[in-house]
């Protein structure tokens, strides 16, 4: 896990160079716009980063973790002992162990920060009432799956754990989680849910990624029917 200067730009978060004003990568963001009852606000998580024109350098966080290294091959193990219930209980204990690890490394992150609040009570971790969050690619506030790659160069990840992507975007092992660490005191978890396709453009051109491809990996979230291509007759 590490920490980097970021500021946004729009919907995008910009990361630097520590130390410099160098453009490192950019993450970009999708911002909702499907209307809930009661809804007063539309967000995108670069809202969380100082925008850019404040003149002000902000920070944004990034981790992975795994429990998974042996787990494929102790469950193979089972199986081939006929062991069905060891089997399904390592697969459960693995993914239960990498999310207490990164709930584990989520707070030694805040303690680094110098966000964490040391009054909180045990049962006020679980429920999760600190400062900050850490939402994963992949899932409802940045439902895009791609930019895990970004992620995997930023941290080093294969080099540093072992740990690998599929061509599907999944991590392997699969016990193991990965994302941002946003500090900011208002931060919370979000839903994007559906979006426009003038957004789908715009996240695609954001993205280096054809509209096409862009519907194909944000298919649930799309607010409109893409187009089918002709076929030639």
């Amino acid at each position: 896990y590490g920490f980097w200067p970021a500021q946004s730009d729009g919907d995008d978060i910009i990361l630097y160079e520590p130390g410099t004003e160098t453009e490192l990568m950019r993450f970009p963001m999708l911002r909702q716009q499907w209307e809930r009852k009661g809804q007063t606000d539309f967000r995108s998580l670069a809202d969380y980063i100082a925008p850019k024109e404040s003149g002000r350098m902000d920070s944004l966080g990034a981790f992975a973790v795994t429990a998974g290294i042996g787990t494929d091959e102790l469950v193979k193990k089972f199986e081939s002992d006929h062991d069905d219930y060891s089997a399904i209980m390592t697969k459960a204990l693995a993914d239960r162990l990498a999310e207490a690890f990164a709930e584990c490394l989520h707070q030694q992150a805040r303690k680094d920060w110098g966000i964490e609040d040391t009054s909180l009570a045990k049962d006020d971790l679980i429920a999760e009432k600190y400062r900050g969050i850490r939402p994963a690619f992949g899932y409802p506030a940045c439902p895009d799956h791609t930019p895990k790659k970004q992620l995997w160069d930023l941290l080093d990840v294969e080099q540093n754990t072992g740990m690998t992507l599929t061509e599907h975007m999944a991590m392997w092992p699969m016990a193991s989680v990965s994302g941002l660490y946003f500090a900011h005191p208002e931060s919370r978890y979000f839903t994007v849910d559906r979006v426009t396709k003038e957004q789908i453009e715009s996240y695609a051109a954001r993205s280096g990624m054809s509209v096409e491809e862009t519907e194909r990996w944000l298919g649930t979230n799309l607010g409109y029917r893409p187009e089918v291509p002709a076929t030639a007759s």
